[in-house]
């Protein structure tokens, strides 16, 4: 009897689950489970609870690339239902981005989901996992790095070392007839000035023989494993899970604690030798590091470690990718590396390295740097999650509606797909030309937003811009007089070899291939480094 009426419970339970499946299945019938049906939406059909989830999963590692499909397929805005996000919208209008950025932290958050993944990496006291107080105490704790004072005192005077030990290292490589990876150099360069300006430390991955380029760089490649694995998470609800099986979790939890171990150690260094010179009237060190140290709202070393990650991870990435999609980019441009050239040589004064005072007379320098950004910007997609009701206004000159936004949706939007776009920056909008932020007379101007928006809006605007225009402006202006490059034909001497670079699946503009360049002086060229 005790058996008939198990089994009477399990074909209960059976039935009820059956039925209850099929009455979720009739309310949801073409998107996941708990969204509201948008049929003034166009966008992909999706299967019962699911949603889009089974058209997804092809694209997995390769987010930007599904964007891009259903961009080309529905237009400037469509939508999707997906887990872990739930509702997705995807807009393609600069116009509707500003609408959001502008709104941001009031109607509009970066969301649990995001936060969570942001919180592992780079952590959570930074700005881009907190929102609130918190941010504000973050955002507060990076603004010493984005001073004029930090760039005139501190970049330009590690600039006036770096560059030439970066010459030095080029001429090396020329007399050794070696071809190098210019993208694993230029990153090189990117971590030295951040390292040296902004934390009084040597990073010693940089000198002035090219046999330093075939030494280990743990750093780069702990960022690299994190930068990755971290990208992976945002499309993939299952990481916890799917990370133990192929060995990321791992990888990123020994990356992670290798950049933490060393910001620890250089916190700790500093502290100890300013404890030895507390009674000294002088300042030890007047750089980022200190600043944090002395004031007492940082007070907290898990908000200095955050800080310090997000920092070595944004200060070498940002530069590396800019310095290395140009220099891609002007070898198939060879009339734009004579104009940097010719404008390098007029301005650049015989005893020491480009000053930031100085770099709004390199027009052409600019003109490089802001359509190398537009082309591959910082963060090829982001998303919004909305705290509340809203509309993006309707965009009648381009025969778009307005476009209602739900209280959970999320808004999705691609910086990469949206500066490509021949809708709004016109027919040649894939191609590298420079001459687009140039007027008549050669003056640089400033790409206009919210047409150009690489560098966000609103509350969350990236501060990095003018540094990362200073470093890119003086490493070239420092490196191309005297060189030429070109895609090498020959491998490494650790067998790297060339192949053509796309965007990395990862948070940042990332080439997915070494870019491995021979290197030559110039015909001509008498180089005292």
């Amino acid at each position: 009897m005790s058996l008939l009426s198990s089994l009477d419970t399990w074909m209960l339970a059976l039935v009820v689950l059956s039925f209850s499946g099929a009455l979720l299945c009739i309310a949801y019938p073409d998107r996941l489970v708990t969204t509201n049906a948008r049929p003034d939406l166009p966008g992909p059909t999706g299967h019962p609870l699911f949603g889009n989830l089974l058209q997804a999963i092809p694209w997995q590692g390769r987010i930007l690339d599904w964007f891009d499909h259903l961009l080309s397929s529905y237009g400037p805005f469509c939508t999707f239902t997906l887990l872990p996000w739930g509702r997705g919208i995807l807009i393609n209008r600069p116009e509707w981005l500003a609408h959001i950025k502008q709104a941001d932290m009031k109607a509009y958050s970066r969301g649990p989901y995001a936060i969570e993944i942001f919180t592992e990496f780079p952590g959570g006291r930074t700005p881009v996992a907190s929102e609130g107080a918190q941010w504000r105490l973050a955002r507060k704790s990076i603004y010493p790095i984005f001073t004029v004072k930090s760039f005139t005192e501190h970049v330009s005077h590690a600039m006036n070392e770096i560059v030439p030990m970066a010459r030095a290292l080029l001429l090396s490589a020329s007399k050794r007839d070696v071809p190098i990876d210019w993208s694993d150099f230029a990153g090189r360069i990117a971590i030295t000035i951040f390292t040296l300006s902004h934390m009084n430390h040597h990073a010693n991955v940089l000198q002035g023989d090219v046999t330093c380029l075939d030494r280990d760089d743990p750093l780069r490649d702990a960022l690299a494993v994190l930068n990755r694995v971290s990208a992976k998470r945002l499309f993939n609800p299952a990481w916890r899970f799917t990370e133990l099986l192929n060995g990321d979790r791992f990888r990123f939890s020994r990356a992670r604690s290798y950049i933490r171990g060393l910001v620890d150690q250089i916190v700790r260094a500093r502290q100890a030798h300013a404890t030895e010179k507390s009674k000294e009237t002088a300042p030890i060190h007047a750089d980022f590091l200190s600043v944090l140290l002395e004031d007492p709202a940082f007070n907290d070393p898990i908000l200095i470690r955050d800080i310090m990650v997000t920092m070595l991870f944004a200060g070498r990435d940002n530069t590396q990718n800019v310095l290395a999609w140009a220099l891609y980019s002007i070898m198939a441009a060879p009339e734009w590396i004579d104009r940097l050239r010719e404008e390098a040589t007029a301005n650049r004064h015989p005893t020491h390295e480009v000053d930031y005072s100085e770099v709004s007379r390199y027009h052409v320098h600019l003109a490089v740097f802001f359509e190398t950004v537009r082309l591959w910007p910082g963060l090829p997609k982001n998303a919004r999650l909305a705290l509340q009701d809203d509309v993006l206004p309707a965009l009648p000159e381009y025969g778009l509606p307005a476009v209602k936004i739900e209280k959970g949706d999320y808004v999705f939007w691609s910086d990469y797909h949206m500066m490509r776009s021949s809708e709004v920056w016109g027919p040649t909008a894939n191609m590298f030309d420079p001459g687009r932020h140039l007027d008549s007379e050669g003056h640089f101007t400033k790409p206009a937003a919210p047409k150009f928006n690489c560098f966000g809006a609103g509350p969350r605007f990236c501060p990095g811009q003018q540094l990362v225009m200073y470093e890119f402006v003086a490493a070239l202006a420092g490196i191309l007089p005297y060189f030429d490059f070109a895609p090498s034909e020959r491998p490494t001497t650790s067998g790297l070899t060339y192949e053509k670079p796309e965007l990395a699946e990862a948070f940042t503009a990332s080439l997915t291939v070494p870019l491995i360049v021979d290197v030559r002086v110039r015909e001509g060229i008498e180089l005292g480094v």
